[in-house]
């Protein structure tokens, strides 16, 4: 049994029971998430933005990870300016950056949930935790990898004709 509010009505709890799994390939889509719900989905727009903002000033004052990761985002920007990248390529930067972002984020969340769920030193909790991490990792790579390739030859070629 799970105990939730009534949210069309009084707000009173009520139990509801955990049905049996449907595990057929439309049977996820069955499932109601309301009634596993802590709080009301927010269909209004400029909470959810306001809540994409908390997250991301969260991400700027408790993740070392995603400062670095900001001062790396300003330094492709002043770089792709000054030594004119094309448009495309430069595009091509920003997304492998949006990407990192994005990972980032995301391994954040994942090490927020695993720390909600237990203190305790769990292999499990190590497993979700470092697999997180891992595909930071293998975006920060890719982002790298982009970055040297579409932006490093103009930023030689600048670099050695000051010599």
């Amino acid at each position: 049994m799970i105990e939730n509010k009534d949210r069309e009505n009084t707000g009173v709890p009520y139990k509801t029971e955990v049905p049996s799994l449907d595990n057929s390939v439309i049977g996820t889509m069955k499932i109601n998430p309301r009634p596993y719900k802590a709080v009301e989905k927010n269909t209004d727009d400029i909470a959810r933005t306001k809540y994409a903002i908390a997250g991301l000033l969260y991400l700027l004052r408790y993740e070392q990870s995603v400062r670095n990761l900001l001062g790396v985002s300003l330094l492709m920007l002043f770089l792709t300016v000054w030594l004119r990248i094309d448009l495309v390529y430069s595009v091509l930067v920003f997304l492998s950056l949006g990407m990192v972002w994005a990972t980032e984020a995301l391994n954040t969340a994942i090490e927020a949930v695993v720390d909600l769920v237990t203190q305790e030193l769990h292999p499990m909790a190590k497993v979700a935790k470092d697999v997180a991490a891992a595909a930071t990792l293998a975006a920060t790579f890719t982002s790298a990898t982009i970055s040297i390739v579409l932006v490093g030859p103009a930023l030689l070629e600048r670099l050695l004709s000051y010599l």
